[in-house]
């Protein structure tokens, strides 16, 4: 019998790495400010400041999301990008929402704000912006922690953050998301039709900035190439915690050149990461933020707490629990495959379409410490012939298992996820949307078959 608990638990590591050239699985719990609304304080409710930020003789607009509570709050600074058409607000809100507050500016030049627009004058802009949240009137006025002021941006305000940064050795940490080294771009214009070229590509950009032109901006790359070099810039950074996000379709190649410019200059903070996506991360907003808000918890763990769905260890069995019901035949679901021992049936919200569940019918374990090593010998030998009908019948590359005991266990039944997998797409737990009803039994239909 020992050796059956053993394989069992060997089968159940093993099958998680199933499918060779799988990317790394991604179980990191979704921070709860990404998805759920914080309780409102009746005495200090969250709320939202416009003003101006003095800059190079004038005042540039600025928002602040301000976070509920009159206690001081860590505070970001989020600078926009060139020109600034993804304004990234669904992550600043859910950053406030995590208790932060969160400055917003437009450059000199750019969306209305006076002057004219350049990178020189951007790159100051980003600085007067951490002096505005220093001034000691401020501090008081919106609650601010100057303590814990961090600098972020995304494309262009990727590099401004870490100009900003690297200007103020007090900012505590510093996000680059997807960010453009604009230096490097003189390397590209080796000739007069290579620097024509490049206006060409910059002139879409520049309608909603004042002041400038797509040949100005040509020559200031040019002429201040050096100045705007973000691996200098990361490697003098590289002394305080540092988030690089990349993304894989854009600029992902360049983040793994500030990381490692970063690592040159003896970063001990750090984090790299990089997602299947596009610039504007137009399909992983969700992991996007959740990314930030985990690691802003560095800063304040509150800010990254999860819902936790928390099963005790030691209860009775709770025989109205759902998957009781689903036993008893009270609740239907779309079954994969039964016999008088096992039952397993999809998931009606999948992590990838194919999710199964594995279950014991006659074993009333809560969770893999109550259960016997026969009910889970067999519970594990229909979780391997799932796995191979999702390989079979879906065309998956691989399938990862998951078993939750406790903490994350939304049901108290032990049961066994299997979800089929596809090389190079992470796999993120969220509380998923179900699916559609008639996808779920189509799907379940292919596996079915490939069971038999």
């Amino acid at each position: 019998m020992s050796r059956r608990i053993a394989a069992g638990l060997a089968a159940l590591m093993l099958m998680a790495l199933a499918g060779p050239g799988l990317a790394e699985p991604r179980f990191a719990p979704i921070p709860k400010a990404v998805i759920a609304d914080p309780a409102r304080d009746a005495a200090h409710p969250a709320d939202m400041a416009a003003f101006t930020v003095p800059t190079g003789g004038v005042g540039v607009n600025a928002l602040m999301y301000l976070a509920s509570g009159d206690q001081p709050h860590p505070t970001l600074l989020f600078l926009h990008g060139f020109p600034g058409n993804e304004t990234n607000i669904d992550l600043m809100q859910a950053v406030r929402r995590a208790g932060w507050n969160v400055l917003k500016i437009n450059y000199r030049g750019s969306w209305g704000s006076p002057g004219s627009f350049s990178f020189a004058h951007a790159r100051a802009d980003g600085e007067a912006a951490v002096a505005f949240l220093r001034d000691p009137a401020n501090v008081a006025k919106y609650h601010i922690d100057p303590a814990r002021i961090v600098v972020a941006g995304h494309s262009m305000g990727g590099f401004m953050a870490a100009d900003a940064a690297a200007a103020d050795p007090k900012v505590a940490g510093a996000i680059l998301i997807d960010a453009w080294d604009i230096g490097k771009r003189k390397a590209q214009i080796t000739s007069l039709a290579a620097r024509k070229a490049a206006a060409e590509a910059m002139r879409p950009d520049t309608r909603p900035l004042a002041g400038t032109s797509a040949e100005l901006l040509v020559k200031e790359i040019e002429t201040n190439a050096a100045k705007l070099d973000l691996e200098a810039l990361s490697a003098r950074i590289a002394d305080r915690p540092v988030l690089m996000i990349g993304a894989e379709h854009a600029g992902g190649p360049t983040t793994r050149k500030l990381a490692a410019a970063a690592r040159q200059a003896g970063a001990q903070a750090l984090t790299e990461t990089y997602m299947d996506t596009d610039h504007s991360f137009s399909d992983a907003r969700i992991a996007l933020a959740a990314e930030v808000i985990r690691w802003l918890g560095r800063f304040d763990p509150a800010s990254a707490a999860i819902d936790d769905i928390r099963t005790p260890l030691k209860a009775a069995y709770d025989e109205a629990n759902p998957f009781a019901r689903i036993i008893r035949g009270e609740l239907p679901v779309a079954k994969v495959y039964e016999d008088d021992q096992v039952l397993a049936f999809m998931d009606r919200a999948p992590a990838e379409p194919g999710h199964v569940l594995v279950i014991s019918k006659t074993s009333k374990a809560r969770n893999l410490l109550e259960i016997s090593p026969q009910d889970l010998g067999r519970v594990m030998a229909v979780v391997a012939r799932v796995g191979q009908a999702q390989i079979d019948g879906l065309g998956a590359e691989g399938f990862t298992i998951v078993q939750n005991n406790g903490v994350g266990q939304s049901v108290p039944h032990l049961h066994i996820h299997v979800i089929p997998r596809v090389a190079g797409k992470p796999l993120m737990f969220v509380e998923n949307q179900r699916g559609d009803p008639k996808d779920i039994e189509a799907t379940a239909a292919k596996i079915r078959a490939a069971m038999k």
